[in-house]
């Protein structure tokens, strides 16, 4: 998957646990999870869908690239801004809401006239304190700068993305402590 300024995307995590997809009846697997906790405590629980990420990383502590899809997004409510995800009351946060600052808007393309409702496509770099993500996603309603809060978003808002499918883009371990040792020789 290509995302915009996807090497702005880093979200410091520890990969904990990979779990392989169950086997289907015609023998092939569904898709892996991949279980990441966060520097908060946060566990989330992302499906790897183009197996993008070794198994064999597992327990490294590196930086997660991770796109939150299909969401609904809406502006904030002014005086009331915060950052951070908003975990189910599950122990794995599947869809866990994010709350941040737009940091960059590669893509708004808001078509309307055609149908009687407007449609919105965007993709945004999101800072949600504990890192940054990106966020692609679609949606439709009557009045979109209704139901975004604004009529165009811009770095600097405040957004809450809800109910997002989250994707991986990629994870990069930190190196290890004896490889620094041995490149310091």
């Amino acid at each position: 998957m290509r995302f915009p300024e996807r090497e702005r995307l880093a979200l410091p995590v520890t990969f904990e646990r990979y779990l392989p997809g169950a086997l289907h009846a015609d023998g092939r697997r569904y898709l892996p999870r991949l279980i990441f906790r966060l520097a908060d405590g946060t566990r989330l629980s992302v499906v790897d869908r183009h197996h993008y990420v070794d198994p064999s990383l597992v327990g490294r502590r590196g930086s997660a690239r991770l796109v939150f899809l299909l969401a609904t997004v809406h502006l904030q409510t002014a005086g009331t801004q915060r950052r951070g995800l908003a975990a189910d009351a599950s122990d794995l946060a599947q869809m866990p809401d994010a709350f941040g600052q737009v940091l960059a808007v590669p893509s708004f393309e808001l078509r309307r006239g055609h149908l009687p409702y407007e449609e919105l496509f965007t993709e945004f770099v999101l800072d949600i304190g504990l890192g940054t993500i990106g966020v692609r996603t679609s949606m439709t309603a009557p009045r979109m700068a209704q139901a975004l809060g604004a009529e165009r978003l811009q770095p600097g808002d405040w957004v809450q993305v809800a109910r997002p499918r989250i994707d991986v883009l990629e994870f990069t371990p930190q190196a290890q402590p004896w490889a620094q040792v041995e490149a310091s020789r």
